[in-house]
């Protein structure tokens, strides 16, 4: 049994009889890096909002390690970073990133906030205000603050999407270490194959709405740097998970 099972998972839009998920299934082990890909406005979004206990009228089932999503969320189990970095301009970074933890009244020191910054590179930025930093470096420490509370499952909704070309491929080894380290097991959603298959484990590709599950590609590396995405077996994924997509599309 997987930290993540889906059965069944039906959804309408709100206040509507459109229909955007239809008997979705599918499991995510501990530990995995995840990435759920599909046309635009397939209900990825609405998918990541259901394991994330934001969305509760719903048909079908989902268990976070045996429990709800609302009740994974109540316990704090799972970090939610957004398309968008939300940071309160008027707090510093280091203040953003404890606000979780201010929120839920939670006492504690500076020390682990400090070390998350350190590990995404952010350390000397801790008492700057976000506006002085670029819009890569605001995403930083919004998926920093996604973690302050240690969650077991993150969910990233689209995180890199306003990045430049540039600064997206280093964010994206930046999220790569950031999963080594943390071992958190990750859901991403992101319109970019590429960032997909150099990010993933496991890619969930969907057909267009109402959502099903069109294929789900294993994905494998020997090792991911810098190189991984001129080798052929990446070429190779990305052409698999493209040729899903049309299809998926044409039918």
């Amino acid at each position: 049994m997987g930290l993540i099972c889906v059965d069944k998972l039906e959804k309408y839009y709100s206040n509507s009889r459109l229909l955007a998920v239809k008997n979705l299934n599918f499991t995510i082990e501990k530990g995995e890096f995840v990435s759920i890909v599909g046309p635009f406005g397939c209900g990825k979004t609405s998918i990541l909002n259901i394991i994330g206990g934001i969305i509760d009228d719903y048909k079908g089932s989902i268990m976070i390690n045996g429990e709800s999503p609302s009740e994974a969320r109540k316990k704090r189990k799972i970090g939610y970073c957004f398309q968008k970095p939300n940071l309160l301009p008027w707090l510093s970074v280091l203040d953003n990133i404890l606000l979780p933890q201010k929120i839920a009244n939670i006492r504690e020191g500076n020390e682990k906030a400090i070390e998350l910054l350190k590990m995404v590179g952010l350390k000397d930025y801790a008492l700057m205000e976000p506006y002085n930093l670029s819009g890569g470096m605001q995403q930083l420490v919004s998926i920093t603050r996604s973690l302050i509370l240690d969650p077991e499952i993150l969910l990233l909704d689209e995180p890199l999407s306003s990045i430049d070309e540039i600064n997206r491929s280093k964010m994206q080894l930046k999220l790569l270490e950031i999963h080594k380290k943390t071992k958190k097991t990750t859901v991403m959603i992101t319109h970019s194959i590429n960032e997909a298959v150099f990010l993933s484990d496991k890619i969930i590709i969907l057909t267009p709405r109402p959502a099903t599950i069109k294929k789900i590609v294993e994905v494998t590396f020997l090792q991911r740097n810098e190189m991984t995405m001129f080798s052929k077996r990446f070429i190779r994924y990305v052409k698999i998970i493209k040729e899903e997509l049309i299809n998926g599309q044409d039918n």
